[in-house]
């Protein structure tokens, strides 16, 4: 009787633990979904041209000559896998999902939920809307982003619309790109690309900048 009293007792203990365990809750996975821009686009004002959206990287006379293709959504995507954007915007616990396809204007702008099908409860969206190329005979070239952030928060998992929605345009000076006779082709094409994944940087900025308080506080 003795030893099946302890037996007993000892199963019991052992189904507590189990039990115990299998209460516990496990950390929500949260994801940060992120898409790319489409192709580059290009904006010039000169002495003499200027003003027409994409005449440079159309190769209109006149415009400054930029290479084929020189950031188009395929070298973002690989930016994007590389630089982890997740960590620059001060989201390092969630886990990154890129995806290769840009989204429509009318995708972006018109869908008041999630633009993915995932279940993840706790799911924020990053979209690269548009890459510029801007150029300006008195103050230079800068390649423009423009971002759109949207956070469903933690555990909204039926909720209909973002809890939080933020975007903005934010710019990168350019020193090499679009490269001239004297310039490394490849120096000009890796800056470019650094110059991507800094207004990732300065998007952050402006993403977490504090709310300011009212005033009298």
């Amino acid at each position: 009787m003795i030893r099946q009293a302890i037996a007993l007792a000892t199963f019991s203990a052992s189904i507590g633990i189990s039990c115990a365990q299998a209460q516990e809750v496990p950390t929500a996975r949260c994801e940060l979904h992120v898409w790319p821009s489409g192709d580059l686009n290009s904006v010039y004002q000169g002495w003499i041209h200027g003003g027409i959206v994409n005449g440079a990287v159309t190769g209109r006379d006149g415009y400054p000559e930029v290479p084929p293709d020189p950031l188009g959504a395929a070298s973002q995507t690989a930016l994007l896998d590389r630089s982890q954007p997740q960590n620059i915007i001060g989201r390092d616990n969630y886990m990154l999902i890129v995806h290769a396809q840009p989204l429509s204007s009318r995708e972006i702008r018109t869908t008041p939920g999630r633009l993915t099908s995932d279940g993840a409860a706790c799911y924020a969206e990053l979209i690269v809307d548009d890459v510029f190329l801007q150029q300006d005979v008195f103050h230079g070239s800068y390649l423009k982003s423009s971002f759109r952030y949207r956070d469903f928060g933690d555990g909204a998992l039926s909720a209909a619309t973002p809890a939080r929605v933020f975007g903005t345009w934010v710019k990168t000076p350019l020193k090499l790109f679009p490269p001239k006779d004297a310039i490394d082709p490849n120096a000009a094409s890796e800056e470019l690309k650094s110059a991507y994944v800094e207004n990732f940087a300065l998007f952050a900025k402006a993403l977490n900048k504090p709310v300011k308080g009212k005033r009298g506080k």
